[in-house]
């Protein structure tokens, strides 16, 4: 165990004095039936402000209606001419995957992550369930996720679980901020140990890992806890 009991309890009063009454806090609904837009969610998800990933996901559903698998994903992003096409005339969005010269278009790893799929025989939600359920911690999913270009840190896999319904933190920089102003500007919070101390957290409030993460995240980006 990387974390501290001390810690721990530091978080859940942290916790309880500056998010509210926790019987009000939201589990997030995800996608279930749909691993397409888990996919296009989690990837489009970092570095951006949400409500251009929530266009992003209207445009996808208006466009293509209520097929979502994983095969559905290509065939959308195949019919536009490809990833570029897709993103521009799909979904209205090209962004670039980081911000280094001649970066890929999220887009791109978006066709890529649904390849994976499709090559791992998964496509849909509950598919995808059951092949990291019987081995969460590594399984032929997270091994080709993290070799996409700019996902090796492990954070839009991890948000992809939460999407799909799994138990799962994403240690992005919101929950990093919520970490560093609880426990202190100079604690040590790579991504594992960050991943471990919302869990435990979580554990102690007795709620759900999801729960947590989705509160502390409103938290952080300064939004309503509560719709």
């Amino acid at each position: 165990m990387t974390v501290t009991q001390a810690e721990i309890q530091t978080l859940v009063k942290y916790c309880e004095d500056n998010l509210g009454d926790k019987t009000l806090w939201q589990t997030p609904e995800g996608y279930p039936d749909s691993l397409a837009l888990c996919i296009i969610d989690s990837l489009y998800s970092t570095g951006s402000h949400y409500t251009s990933v929530v266009n992003v996901i209207t445009k996808y559903k208006t466009t293509e209606g209520t097929s979502h698998g994983a095969q559905d994903l290509l065939g959308s992003i195949e019919k536009a001419g490809g990833p570029r096409g897709w993103a521009e005339n799909v979904v209205g969005n090209l962004k670039p995957a980081h911000t280094k010269a001649h970066a890929p278009l999220k887009a791109e790893i978006i066709e890529r992550a649904a390849h994976l799929m499709v090559e791992l025989g998964i496509d849909t939600v509950e598919e995808l369930r059951t092949v990291v359920e019987e081995s969460p911690q590594e399984n032929p999913v997270h091994t080709g996720w993290k070799k996409l270009p700019s996902q090796s840190s492990g954070v839009t896999y991890n948000y992809l679980l939460i999407l799909a319904g799994m138990p799962s933190v994403k240690p992005d920089r919101m929950i990093l901020r919520f970490l560093a102003d609880a426990l202190g500007k100079d604690t040590d919070l790579y991504f594992d140990r960050a991943v471990e101390l919302i869990q435990a957290t979580a554990d102690e409030l007795q709620v759900s890992s999801r729960t947590l993460d989705h509160i502390v995240w409103r938290a952080a980006s300064g939004r309503e806890l509560v719709d």
